[in-house]
């Protein structure tokens, strides 16, 4: 058995990019790759925005505008992991979506007290990430009656929630541990901080590279922010030989001058180039889920000027072609910086080990593309609804329409 792990951060509200940032956090742990995912759902988020019975959320995109519209008005959105080893995990019962809900909705508690929120206006959502190195689950919390922003969280409330949580989890362990050194034999609730200290040390001990091995990963997850789309997590066991291959292949068959973009190249290439992009969505669900949520908020942008649902379909076939041209233009770009780089070198010779790094370098740099131009669609549709809503006068909307309209659905 190894020990429970506790992270928790947030994005100063006072940063521009914050209510950004938080909106595809959401998104993020929702829908990434070992996501499990609520039953008949493209996403697994769960939680609890107001006090009552836990809901499995029709949209993610719904919790996202909230936590942007929260994050606008500089209330502190939290961002914590919860993460045991694998045979922890299964030794809890906690191999399945259900029971990650059923033990996130016991413990929620722990995380609104320590944070200083109270039960009533505790607002809460939560994604379980099944990877078998680690499973683990993201909470992210916050208090929707916030009255004075944060800016700086002492690390004993972290360390706090996480020996709380560890009473929590092992009572019965710490019981037993207990009984075997003669202490506290009593009720389980009165056992102190410094006694589970005590058993964390005694695990640590116990399974000092198991232990090792999960603070490693945990350690990677709070350097990566607590949800920012990391290669490990996309790409899991992903063959990346093919990619590689064909990546080198379609680099020595570009134009040796001249400027490097999509509508320039000769139409075998582009042939080539469009056969890449295919594989490539095809061997990745979490780029295929990214091109769909695209459409998704494309469609929902021009229905707000065409509501005929004969067009819907037009919109979004559109749309999966818009976003894999920009597919293809960001693979163009990396192909540049590689040619750029060669000549710099006088044709280096790339190792595989350079290779596989310019292939994971692509697909990072298209997974973040995407996310940055759903998160602008969708803050744009919102824009054009509010205004396109009575909520303005008939002389606001004219002056945002003659401020927006040279961008329409070319956008």
């Amino acid at each position: 058995m190894s020990i429970l792990m506790y992270k928790q951060r947030f994005r100063n509200p006072n940063y521009r990019k914050t209510p950004k940032c938080n909106y595809a956090h959401i998104g993020y742990i929702a829908t990434r790759p070992g996501a499990t995912k609520n039953e008949g759902m493209r996403h697994g988020l769960f939680g609890n925005l107001s006090p009552g019975e836990l809901a499995e959320f029709e949209t993610w995109q719904e919790v996202a505008r909230e936590v942007r519209e929260l994050s606008y008005k500089k209330v502190n959105i939290f961002r914590s992991i919860i993460s045991f080893a694998p045979e922890t995990a299964m030794e809890l019962g906690l191999n399945d979506h259900k029971a990650w809900e059923q033990y996130i909705e016991r413990h929620i508690q722990t995380l609104a007290q320590k944070n200083g929120i109270s039960i009533k206006n505790l607002s809460w959502v939560c994604a379980h990430h099944n990877e078998s190195i680690h499973p683990h689950s993201h909470v992210v919390f916050w208090d929707k009656n916030q009255r004075v922003m944060k800016n700086y969280v002492h690390p004993k409330i972290p360390d706090s929630i996480r020996i709380q949580l560890i009473k929590e989890t092992f009572a019965d362990k710490i019981e037993q541990y207990c009984r075997v050194k003669d202490k506290a034999k009593g009720d389980i609730k009165a056992v102190t901080d410094e006694l589970v200290s005590e058993f964390d040390e005694y695990v640590r001990a116990a399974h000092p590279k198991e232990y090792k091995r999960l603070k490693e990963l945990v350690g990677r997850i709070d350097a990566d922010e607590l949800g920012a789309a990391s290669l490990d997590g996309i790409l899991g066991d992903t063959d990346l030989s093919p990619l590689i291959v064909k990546l080198f292949d379609l680099k020595n068959k570009m134009p040796k001058k001249g400027r490097l973009y999509y509508k320039l190249l000769p139409e075998e290439v582009k042939a080539e180039v469009h056969a890449f992009v295919d594989q490539l969505k095809n061997g990745n669900e979490y780029i295929r889920s990214l091109i769909d949520d695209y459409a998704d908020s494309k469609c929902a942008l021009a229905m707000l000027y065409n509501t005929d649902p004969e067009n819907t379909e037009k919109y979004r076939q559109k749309a999966v072609k818009e976003a894999e041209k920009l597919i293809a233009n960001k693979l163009l770009g990396v192909i540049k910086a590689m040619l750029n780089k060669e000549r710099e070198l006088s044709h280096m010779e790339y190792t595989e080990a350079r290779k596989h790094y310019y292939t994971e370098q692509m697909i990072c740099e298209i997974l973040m593309m995407l996310e940055q131009n759903i998160v602008s669609l969708d803050t744009e549709y919102d824009d054009k609804q509010k205004a396109m809503s009575t909520e303005l006068s008939k002389t606001a909307k004219k002056e945002w329409y003659l401020q927006h309209k040279d961008r329409g659905l070319e956008r």
